[in-house]
């Protein structure tokens, strides 16, 4: 039986959007194939982990954990709470947004109700699985901060009949599986918010240059070591060629490696 989580300041019209309206692109991240979100609820039951519930219209988090996941039924069975407001509460709610980490990957889905019951002499919950999970991958989630000395380059192209002459050559700041981040400073034209530009090359330390598409993805200014202002702008890859994503996996566990053996004085 586990014990009411301290209540946070969190909104929950803004726990609402951050569970039903994701950030662009994180559609790869969203399962709904029951036999992936059975498997997910297992591991989490399996691991113990811990799911921090957010009771809908009430700014309250409960901590539970999974017991049990039916492949029968299609439902899964929640610890209950030592505290009888927090479990009337979640009696009461129209749904629960549950989030939980995985190896400290982030996961997080909806249950639209849960029933209370009884199991082993304590309080339990029952919930029909959840149409979708919300499952971002490792690999997917790290994301390297390149050295300053051994930066992969990205240009990006465009012509007039695309909306205007860009000619951008710009130092990748940081890169990842799902995209990277470059640094826009004073005077640079800046890039159209959620536009794909689609005559990009990646060129890593040697590598082969890697032509792709880019989805503007956030912009955000920053100020610069110099002190002068700039952009940090984030973007996706929309389309990676074959072999890409397995360059890009080399540069960052090449350079990752490299930092360890300074860490640990091999070099």
């Amino acid at each position: 039986m586990l014990v009411l989580m301290s209540q946070g300041d969190t909104s929950e019209s803004q726990l609402d959007h951050d569970a039903d309206h994701l950030p662009e692109g994180d559609e790869r991240y969203l399962l709904r194939n029951k036999r992936q979100i059975r498997g997910l609820l297992r591991q989490l039951r399996d691991q113990r982990a811990v799911v921090t519930m957010h009771v809908a219209g009430r700014d309250m988090a409960v901590p539970t954990a999974v017991l049990d996941v039916d492949e029968d039924d299609d439902c899964l069975i929640l610890d209950g709470s030592h505290n009888e407001t927090s479990n009337r509460a979640i009696e009461d709610a129209k749904y629960l947004l549950c989030y939980a980490q995985l190896e400290r990957v982030n996961v997080r889905f909806r249950l639209e109700k849960a029933v209370r019951i009884e199991r082993d002499v304590h309080v339990a919950f029952h919930a029909d699985l959840p149409e979708a999970m919300y499952h971002m991958q490792r690999r997917e989630s790290y994301r390297l901060e390149t050295p300053i000395t051994d930066s992969p380059v990205c240009t990006i192209r465009q012509d007039e009949a695309q909306g205007g002459n860009l000619n951008l050559q710009l130092r990748v700041i940081d890169i990842s599986s799902g995209g990277l981040a470059v640094s826009l400073t004073a005077g640079m034209p800046l890039l159209e918010p959620q536009r794909t530009y689609r005559d990009c090359t990646l060129q890593l330390p040697d590598a082969a240059p890697i032509a792709l598409p880019l989805t503007v993805c956030s912009q955000h200014k920053q100020t610069l070591p110099n002190g002068s202002e700039g952009f940090r702008v984030g973007m996706q890859f929309s389309d990676l060629p074959r072999g890409a994503d397995e360059s890009i996996q080399r540069y960052i566990f090449r350079v990752d490696r490299q930092r360890n053996a300074r860490k640990s004085g091999v070099f």
